[in-house]
């Protein structure tokens, strides 16, 4: 048995060598049959490929593309090179001609004044911006000189208007520059007062909450200095720095109300100033300023919203009421004028001994335009219309930022002054016109 047994399991094992031999002789047959019927497929596959891309006319609306955008990407680039290569060679000719016109600017701004200088000085450092005077008054004085002259050469010669329009033009654009430059002085420091006093409560809280901390106020006023802060920020920050250079804290805390005009930083300062020597408590007063800053701010936004009806009222007498009237009164003028000019008054009837009739002073014919002082030999109503509609729109608009802001210098009374002006004009135009026709048909009939 056991003979047997031994027999069996050497034939076992004989069947398990022969199978796996042949196992291994199939695999490698299999692996190399195989990849050869794949690439003869993928070899096939590729040529027709090649022959639909080609065909394809997409694809050469695409290829046509890519080659466009290629030559145009070369020829930018090579524009912009260009341009560089001219802007590094031409650098120091334009800095040699930036510093000869600033120092030109300079001489120009030294010989107004020393007060209108220290005057202007005091407005840029308020406004928080860095140019120099001299230079400064140097600019706008070049712009009053260029500006009236361009003007009298397009009233006289493209206009066609007389001396007196020429005259009127030059002079009232002289002092449109003064006053332009001055108006935009002051709204630049109207902006950055109104960023700095509404971003102030904030500050002071995070000021009261660092004392309360365990900082000193230096450490706690430079805490505070965030960029979402602002110009304020950039002035706790300009106070470190004196303090860091030698400066008392006090004189540097002072310092800064001197480049911000807002008379609650001040208060505020004064107090800290004063909670400091005294040694107070400190934090509870910047909490209560705080308090009473926001209090404030939300009277005026109370005044606001309380006062818009009568802001409208006034807006709306500028822009219809007073152009509507106007151009009422100067169609009444012209219909006049011409049933004077219509009606034969004999001499001796015309200077009786009881009336004397003399002719209309004032003319507004069709043929009168809005901005020749006169016409027919007589004053042009027209321009009156258009002299008093200014001063009613400014006053106005000066009366409802008085009225919003509690400043009659107010940036958003400037800005509706602008506005105003503009539109009651353009209405007294427009309905004038509109008044004429209508007029001149009922006179025909």
């Amino acid at each position: 048995m056991d003979g047997k047994d031994n027999i069996e399991e050497i034939d076992i094992e004989k069947i398990k060598k022969r199978r796996l031999e042949k196992a291994k002789t199939k695999k490698p047959q299999i692996e190399i049959s195989k990849p050869k019927k794949k690439r003869k497929e993928k070899k096939k596959g590729g040529v027709l490929d090649k022959i639909f891309y080609i065909i394809n006319p997409l694809n050469w609306i695409i290829i046509v593309f890519k080659s466009i955008y290629a030559v145009i990407y070369a020829i930018d680039s090579f524009i912009i090179f260009l341009v560089k290569t001219l802007i590094s060679a031409i650098k120091p000719a334009i800095s040699a001609f930036t510093g000869f016109f600033k120092n030109v600017f300079h001489k120009l701004g030294a010989l107004f004044p020393s007060n209108m200088n220290k005057k202007l000085e005091r407005l840029l450092l308020v406004s928080g911006l860095t140019q120099n005077p001299e230079e400064t008054l140097g600019v706008v004085f070049v712009y009053s000189l260029t500006l009236p002259m361009a003007i009298g050469v397009i009233i006289k010669y493209v206009l066609k208007y007389p001396n007196e329009m020429v005259i009127t033009g030059a002079l009232g654009s002289l002092a449109g520059v003064w006053i332009l430059f001055y108006v935009l002085l002051i709204v630049i420091i109207d902006r950055r007062t109104q960023n700095v006093e509404s971003v102030l409560p904030d500050v002071l809280v995070m000021i009261s909450q660092n004392m309360r901390a365990g900082m000193t106020p230096y450490n706690a006023l430079w805490a505070a200095s965030r960029p979402e802060f602002g110009p304020l920020a950039i002035e706790i920050q300009n106070v470190a720095r004196d303090t860091l250079a030698g400066i008392s804290f006090d004189e540097a805390l002072k310092s800064m109300t001197h480049r911000i005009k807002s008379a609650r930083l001040e208060r505020v300062v004064s107090l800290m100033i004063q909670g400091m020597k005294s040694g107070g408590e400190l934090q509870s007063v910047l909490q209560e300023i705080a308090e009473d800053i926001r209090n404030e701010i939300a009277l005026v936004n109370r005044m606001k919203t309380e006062t818009t009806m009568q802001v409208m009222f006034i807006a709306f007498a500028l822009i219809f009421g007073a152009p509507l009237l106007f151009s009422a009164s100067n169609q009444f003028v012209m219909v006049f004028s011409k049933t004077l000019e219509e009606i034969n008054i004999p001499d001796a009837a015309a200077t009786g001994n009881l009336i004397a009739i003399h002719e209309f002073p004032v003319s507004s014919s069709v043929e009168c335009g809005y901005m020749e002082l006169k016409c027919e030999n007589k004053f042009n109503f027209k321009t009156y219309c258009l002299f008093c509609l200014f001063i009613s729109a400014l006053f106005g608009s000066l009366l409802i930022g008085l009225m919003r802001t509690g400043r009659i210098g107010s940036a958003s009374g400037l800005y509706t002054a602008a506005v105003i002006i503009v539109v009651s004009l353009l209405v007294f135009i427009i309905l004038n016109s509109a008044m004429g026709s209508l007029f001149s048909n009922m006179i025909s009939t």
